[in-house]
């Protein structure tokens, strides 16, 4: 898959201003790889083994950063010239995706992989075994894409003032949070004060 729609939102965000980036420093890229399904990876690992071409991964599916979409490829966005290095092009592209929190491919101590940048924060080690550890698989992985911020809004019951009650309970960030005006019965009053814009509590 080539759309950076395709990589986790925060390497989404992160590619977009990479390439503002490249683009002020007169590097013209072009991403060509993000995404990877298991028949992908799995198809580029045969290369130069069990299919015909170079070998061009030492990584079967899942090991690649690629299947946890925390990994993009890119090329000289030049028609003929994709991966002409002549003046030195990966590295300068390498150098702008550090600047970003991104591990750059020709650092790699074997395998250079100089097309390729990948998400550091999701990688310790330039390795997917973290990932592997927390959620077993990329498809449990990408569930979790965007889901730390957001609010999701159930039912709970408590007990006011010994009165059982169902209200509204907000989770996010791990807490979760009940609102004021769901805490008003004859004993408690709840208000705002406009001028000092602040709430009011006041037990009667």
């Amino acid at each position: 898959m080539r759309g950076i729609e395709h990589l986790h939102p925060e390497l989404q965000d992160i590619a977009i201003k990479f390439l503002a980036d490249c683009k002020k420093a007169g590097l013209s890229v072009l991403i060509t790889e993000t995404m990877r399904s298991k028949a992908e990876q799995n198809a580029l690992y045969a290369k130069g083994r069990t299919a015909p071409g170079n070998i061009v991964t030492k990584c079967k599916y899942p090991l690649s950063p690629h299947c946890w979409g925390v990994a993009f490829d890119f090329c000289r966005n030049i028609k003929g010239r994709e991966y002409d290095d002549s003046d030195g092009f990966f590295k300068k592209v390498g150098a702008i995706g550090k600047k970003h929190g991104l591990f750059w491919g020709g650092d790699f101590k074997s395998f250079v992989d100089k097309p390729h940048l990948e998400y550091a924060k999701y990688l310790p080690n330039n390795s997917v075994k973290t990932l592997i550890v927390k959620y077993g698989t990329p498809s449990n992985f990408i569930t979790t894409w965007g889901k730390e911020d957001q609010e999701v809004i159930t039912k709970t019951r408590i007990k006011l003032n010994g009165i059982l009650k169902t209200v509204d309970v907000i989770q996010k960030d791990g807490n979760n949070f009940i609102k004021l005006q769901d805490l008003r019965d004859g004993k408690i009053e709840i208000g705002y004060d406009s001028a000092n814009k602040l709430p009011i509590i006041n037990a009667k």
